[in-house]
């Protein structure tokens, strides 16, 4: 179809520009500014798009992903417009950094949660397309962001990010996006005309009936406790460690692009291999299985510099470890998504699944604040092997519980309720 074809282009666009997004920043912060305040920058721009998470979920609701995803989607050219003017005036003050870093996470909490729903206005299908897209991004993205700051500069790369950006508003406004026949409201029921106040005491209603639906559900309660503390552990040595490791180190930002790139490419390969396999007879085994190559994997990158290799044996090694980790997330994330998909009772879907996105991005601010304090306060390797343990941690841990470990999505039982 022409317009799930658009929105895919549109979509990949803007997930590129993420990545280099992500990556341009945590080098220009590392570059003008202490280790720590590299995590505080980085800190600033992820809580408010964690604590924004429902509420732009509400916004969706009311007005629909496509007016949401427009407008994020613009607002976000005009930042990257204002980082690159910012950047290419010279000397760039760590708090300026921080305030722009807050717009964006601003933004992007409304983001985020408009481009998960929008595969519900389109077709059932494109939820697989929409996987591999992201994790293609993240291949092309974060190689993309580090080619950008060694043959140009940061100031290229956030210009770079804004034509993307602005590539991105082409194609999704173009979108058509509508409720399928079978989804939409029926005629025959009338609109209600709430009064004002009635709008923020539902929205407080259903926050606390998903919380209590989740507390009755075992299985979902574990799941949701996994998935932060397993992010807890990667995020912030991923994203914010790997820079701070590779300028420590003198591996260049080269390094940046190819240990991130390894990993969008592995959880591009992992994801695919699930969409041509469809079943796992095994789910929750092959699941932990992936969370403890990820952990490994961490702790790999941080014993890396150990080794004394040059730094081209450096740069193959990190692309490697993160290829591996990136397999690992392909298959930990994608299975532990659709068991929490299955898991959630008909009628509490987008609750449960609001709370599973809560979960691993409530973790973030926490852990690049983590990885900026460990290095400032020893080195970049540091974070790497806490991060790396605690996965393996959390790994064994859900191993050794049965329900997680034999669990299966290839058949519709719900989960345990507590007693």
């Amino acid at each position: 179809m022409p317009h799930v074809l658009r929105w895919l282009i549109g979509l990949a666009t803007s997930l590129i520009g993420n990545h280099i997004y992500l990556v341009t920043l945590a080098w220009v912060a590392v570059q003008t500014t202490t280790p720590a305040k590299v995590g505080l920058i980085l800190v600033a721009g992820a809580i408010p798009q964690a604590a924004l998470l429902l509420v732009g979920g509400v916004f969706v609701d009311r007005i629909g992903p496509k007016l949401t995803i427009i407008a994020s989607d613009v607002l976000r050219t005009l930042i990257m417009v204002v980082f690159a003017i910012v950047v290419a005036g010279g000397e760039v003050m760590p708090l300026l950094l921080g305030a722009l870093a807050v717009l964006f996470g601003v933004v992007d909490g409304f983001f985020l949660p408009a481009v998960n729903s929008a595969p519900r206005y389109l077709v059932r299908r494109v939820v697989a397309a929409k996987t591999i897209v992201a994790r293609g991004a993240e291949f092309a993205g974060a190689p993309l962001g580090s080619w950008l700051l060694v043959v140009a500069s940061a100031a290229v790369a956030f210009w770079v990010n804004a034509w993307l950006f602005a590539v991105s508003v082409f194609f999704l406004a173009m979108t058509r996006m509508a409720l399928p026949e079978e989804d939409a409201p029926s005629p025959d029921v009338p609109d209600a005309e709430p009064s004002p106040k009635q709008p923020v005491l539902s929205v407080w209603a259903d926050l606390k009936a998903g919380i209590q639906l989740i507390r009755g559900y075992r299985t979902l309660t574990t799941l949701l406790i996994v998935v932060f503390v397993a992010e807890l552990g990667f995020s912030g040595p991923m994203i914010a460690g790997v820079p701070l490791l590779a300028n420590e180190t003198g591996w260049g930002v080269r390094t940046v692009g190819w240990v991130l790139g390894g990993f969008g490419l592995g959880a591009a390969a992992g994801a695919a291999f699930l969409l041509w396999r469809k079943t796992v007879r095994h789910t929750g085994f092959v699941a932990l299985f992936g969370l403890t190559a990820m952990g490994l994997s961490v702790v790999g990158l941080g014993l890396l510099p150990a080794l004394g290799l040059p730094v081209d044996a450096s740069l193959v090694a990190g692309g490697l470890l993160g290829l591996s980790s990136g397999v690992g997330a392909g298959f930990y994330g994608t299975l532990v998504t659709s068991a929490v998909l299955q898991l959630a009772p008909i009628g509490q879907i987008g609750r449960v699944m609001s709370a599973l996105s809560f979960s691993s991005l409530a973790a973030v601010p926490v852990t690049y604040a983590l990885t900026g304090l460990l290095t400032d306060f020893s080195n970049a390797q540091v974070p790497f092997l806490i991060g790396g343990l605690l996965i393996l941690l959390v790994a064994a841990l859900a191993f050794a519980n049965p329900e997680l470990r034999q669990l299966t999505i290839d058949r519709t039982v719900p989960a345990v309720a507590r007693h």
